[in-house]
């Protein structure tokens, strides 16, 4: 029953990262750039496709990863940090700053990329994957500026029709944020003296 739990469990995950990979391709990339007039139908034609290739690739990289030195846990947290902290910087750099363009986004995002794959998986380099994470964020705010500085944005953001909403606060906040920091301490010390 616990065999069956588990391949239910990374079946699932597996169909739901296969439609949201083939539904990205075909709607945000194909559709976009390659046919931007093409029919529903073509569309599911493309999403199979793309589902049909993925599910091949994953397959074939299946019997690499049984192999991963650390484990399964420890490669998938290193094959996220490939695209988690390059758009992370991002997101970030868009939200809180303004002088960031376009192209010191697309720059830093092709740094970051090419840095973390590098240093992880190319080359023997004696740091934990978590510390080049960091190393990486710093890098990726340093191009966006460095692009944005020799290419900066062509047009101001502009917000129009803001409309202001009461926001109150839940009367328990401040005793829930106490609680929930002093369990997560507890919870640190606890299993560190554990180890």
């Amino acid at each position: 029953m616990f065999a069956a739990i588990v391949m239910g469990a990374v079946l699932s995950t597996f169909n739901s990262v296969l439609n949201s990979a083939a539904t990205i391709f075909s709607i945000d990339v194909f559709k976009r750039h390659f046919g931007k007039n093409c029919s529903d139908r073509k569309l599911v034609k493309v999403g199979k496709l793309t589902s049909l290739i993925l599910a091949i690739f994953a397959i074939l990289v299946a019997p690499m990863v049984a192999n991963a030195p650390d484990g399964l846990y420890q490669l998938l947290q290193q094959l996220n940090g490939i695209f988690f902290i390059p758009i992370a910087s991002i997101m970030l750099a868009g939200f809180f700053l303004k002088n960031i363009s376009a192209m010191g986004a697309k720059v830093a995002l092709f740094v970051g990329l090419t840095f973390y794959i590098l240093t992880t998986f190319i080359f023997k380099v004696d740091i934990h994957f978590v510390h080049i994470w960091g190393i990486e964020f710093v890098l990726n705010l340093i191009v966006m500026f460095a692009v944005s500085y020799f290419y900066p944005p062509t047009q101001e953001m502009q917000q129009d029709n803001i409309v202001f909403v009461e926001m109150k606060t839940w009367k328990y906040t401040k005793p829930m944020a106490i609680m929930l920091c002093v369990v997560t301490v507890a919870i640190y010390i606890l299993l560190g003296n554990a180890s």
